[in-house]
């Protein structure tokens, strides 16, 4: 974080931390069966355009010059989708250069790129931008034999060569039935022998296009997600006694990272999602746990602030605020640094989404022997 910022207090949109999520576009290739888009929106999306981009920008930037009382403000462009290399790279040039030069230290801002992307139909020259415009980093998917045995051997040698160039890596991980089969410490080694530096793993969350068939079949448990947690960690910190270079764990890191928080400190408050018609969302749950899009109001149809004090979004605040209504949520001495991103339904018999049975063991070790406590990574 840069100087004179303050976690503790700065801690969403109004108080300058943005996670400000990129999706300009939904356009992918790719048939992923964990996806919560549609074939349409990832064949046929519109791709929001420059001006509309550097609307979008202007409007953020003065909403940001009428607080007075944040000097310093906190922007993490999180460049998602869809697929974001298939808007093109003089796209995402322009888009860069635009967000910089709109967004200066000169005015308080300190802004951060990362860009996650599927790697397989990457070229080399994506790699430079890696360099010059995210810090000689990026993140890329890895879900393992879901994907396909073709798409993973394609996806080594991409990152096989981002790491002969230099170029940090960081993974996503879905975790699914077939990671599961390849056990935690198959799947740990398997990073150390790539050379990732840091590494995320979800769970797997239904919604409305894999809720028919793919969910059932690769989405674990939330205890068997707790179980291939607590496997891998403990793996990792016999590998980190031994002094091999392992890559930072996301969770682990976010967990830890939030233990002086307060009860109310995981609501979401710091990210929105920028749509290619202007809509700004986060994922909300209907049915119990299943994912959908939430809209909170239209960048292109009134200014920023208005998106930040609507109706949609207040009430999705306060669903946080309350953790979902969960009671056993509302009473976990936990719910400040669990992994529950967006406040859901729990399953019955299982985990919950909070990942509490992994969060306990993890805080549990981290109070005999801090490692990941007194370590740094980007993924948070």
């Amino acid at each position: 974080m840069p100087d004179g910022f303050d976690v503790n207090t700065q801690n969403n949109i109004e108080s300058g931390y943005f996670v400000f999520t990129m999706m300009p576009s939904l356009r992918c290739e790719l048939n992923c069966p964990h996806c919560y888009l549609s074939t349409d929106e990832r064949r046929n999306s519109p791709v929001m355009s420059l001006e509309q981009l550097q609307e979008v920008m202007d409007k953020v930037y003065d909403y940001y010059a009428d607080k007075t009382d944040v000097p310093v403000k906190f922007l993490s462009f999180y460049w998602y989708g869809g697929e974001p290399t298939q808007m093109g790279i003089d796209y995402m040039i322009a888009a860069f250069k635009m967000i910089e030069e709109r967004f200066t230290e000169k005015d308080g801002y300190h802004i951060r790129h990362t860009l996650l992307t599927s790697l397989i139909a990457v070229q080399e020259y994506w790699f430079e931008f890696f360099e010059k415009w995210c810090g000689g980093y990026f993140q890329t998917s890895f879900d393992g034999l879901m994907r396909g045995k073709r798409y993973m051997r394609d996806w080594e040698r991409k990152v096989k060569l981002a790491r002969s160039r230099g170029i940090s890596v960081g993974t996503i991980t879905v975790v699914n039935n077939k990671i599961l089969e390849d056990t935690p410490k198959g799947v740990l080694d398997y990073l150390v022998e790539l050379g990732i530096s840091e590494a995320s793993f979800l769970p797997m969350m239904r919604n409305e296009q894999n809720e028919a068939h793919h969910y059932g079949k690769y989405a674990p448990s939330m205890d068997q997600y707790s179980a291939f947690m607590i496997e891998f960690m403990e793996y990792w910190y016999e590998l980190k006694e031994k002094g091999v270079s392992v890559p930072a764990i996301g969770q682990s890191q976010y967990i830890m990272s939030r233990a002086n928080t307060d009860k109310n400190g995981n609501i979401a408050g710091q990210t929105m999602f920028l749509m290619p018609n202007g809509d700004f969302t986060l994922p909300d749950y209907r049915d119990g746990y299943t994912e959908y899009m939430q809209p909170f109001g239209n960048i292109f149809e009134s200014d920023f602030e208005t998106v930040l004090a609507s109706k949609d979004r207040r009430k999705y605040l306060r669903r946080q605020y309350f953790a979902n209504k969960n009671t056993e949520c509302i009473e976990c001495d936990k719910r400040h640094q669990c992994i529950m991103e967006f406040w859901k339904e729990n399953k019955e018999n299982d985990d919950c989404f909070g990942a509490k049975k992994y969060v306990d063991w993890l805080v549990d070790r981290e109070s005999r022997i801090p490692v990941v406590s007194l370590s740094n990574g980007v993924m948070c």
